[in-house]
């Protein structure tokens, strides 16, 4: 019969209709859970009428309607109990939250992120703009207009990641990831005064790897999510994501470099740990009680950390800090993006799980230190 609708159709309109009553809400729990609600339903509707999920490098796990249209049922549901399905995990609406950092100012925190797409891989949806948050309690969120863009006349001519700030004499210098149209990733470098207006360097990408890390600027190439660290003598440490060739093995590795000015950089060459068996992602260096921590992503394990006595090498294995709850169906799915700050006297870590189909939230845990320097992981911030 014309005009009949299909049993997807019905089950849409119908959740749909479900939802519009939470979309009175002002409550920024109810609006930023209604926002990703209707992004997944959105997705399947998409993929029912016929959307590839097929991105320039393949497909992952969760890209399905089933998968899309369940997700967003389930959090319906929560919310038609009285619950926040995404409680203690935060995003800009409609978005998701993956590589960051933080900066403190004048009492405040400055959260500075990967603008991604739920529901699409990064090679289909393009990561071009990196946002900015702000709060004073890490629960109560107030989001500020992105502050860097891809630029079709510099190397970042196809997506922008991972800024990793640091602060010297005034400056804020935010290094992030350039990637061209090839996929050849390369550090490049903002700077700013006040965290809100950021001016790029136009001098090209600040940093790329040595001859061990094979790249070229015509094909995927490893060399992404950098943070620098400014040790106690003004010297500056870089740490990168890349892959390297080490003792006439190729595999994953952490780049590093030094500087003086924050601008100029010399290579270190790369480090990599063996636990580390798929990718070596999101490194995060700081210094406490004397000693260097290194906090990265293991893909396909978690969030995983090492110590040493040097910041450029000796780095000693402490294993899996925050390892995967649920067996991950690729890579990715795991704990990711750990960043460690302190924040009005206490601790913090953060991580980014990665759920299937893209979703991908921020979450900060209370963490503390035991005497012999190892780490442990507390409650989450709600």
């Amino acid at each position: 019969m014309a005009g009949e609708l299909t049993p997807f159709l019905k089950q849409y309109f119908d959740v749909k209709t479900r939802l519009s009553k939470f979309m009175l809400k002002d409550d920024f729990e109810t609006k930023k859970t209604v926002s990703i609600i209707e992004v997944l339903l959105d997705r399947a509707l998409n993929v029912y009428a016929g959307a590839s999920t097929e991105g320039r490098f393949g497909t992952a796990p969760g890209h399905t309607l089933e998968n899309y249209f369940g997700r967003a049922v389930s959090y319906l549901e929560e919310l038609e109990r009285g619950g926040f399905p995404l409680k203690g995990r935060w995003t800009e609406p409609g978005m998701a939250v993956v590589d960051h950092c933080f900066v403190e100012k004048d009492g405040k925190l400055h959260l500075f992120y990967n603008r991604d797409h739920i529901g699409y891989e990064w090679d289909l949806m393009p990561a071009n703009t990196i946002g900015h948050a702000v709060t004073e309690d890490l629960k109560n969120w107030t989001v500020e207009t992105p502050v860097i863009s891809a630029d079709k006349d510099l190397f970042e001519d196809y997506q922008v990641w991972s800024p990793g700030i640091a602060e010297k004499d005034g400056v804020y210098y935010m290094y992030y990831t350039g990637v061209n149209i090839n996929a050849c990733q390369a550090i490049c470098l903002a700077t700013s005064k006040d965290l809100y207006k950021w001016e790029k360097y136009e001098g090209g990408p600040v940093v790329r790897p040595g001859s061990w890390g094979h790249w070229r600027e015509d094909s995927w190439s490893d060399c992404r999510d950098s943070m620098v660290f400014v040790d106690g003598d003004g010297t500056a440490y870089m740490y990168y994501c890349t892959s390297a060739e080490i003792d006439g093995r190729f595999g994953p590795a952490v780049g590093i470099a030094s500087s003086k000015d924050m601008i100029h950089w010399e290579d270190r060459g790369a480090y990599r740990f063996e636990i580390c068996d798929v990718s070596l992602e999101s490194p995060f260096v700081m210094k406490k009680s004397g000693r260097y921590y290194m906090f990265y992503t293991n893909c396909s394990h978690g969030t995983a950390y090492a110590i040493s006595d040097d910041p450029v090498k000796g780095w000693k294995s402490l294993g899996m800090l925050i390892p995967w709850t649920v067996k991950p169906l690729c890579p990715a799915n795991v704990p990711s993006c750990a960043e460690v700050f302190r924040f009005k006297n206490q601790w913090y870590i953060s991580s980014c799980l990665r759920e299937p189909g893209c979703e991908q939230y921020l979450e900060i845990f209370e963490i503390e230190w035991t005497d012999d320097g190892e780490v442990i992981p507390g409650k989450r911030v709600e």
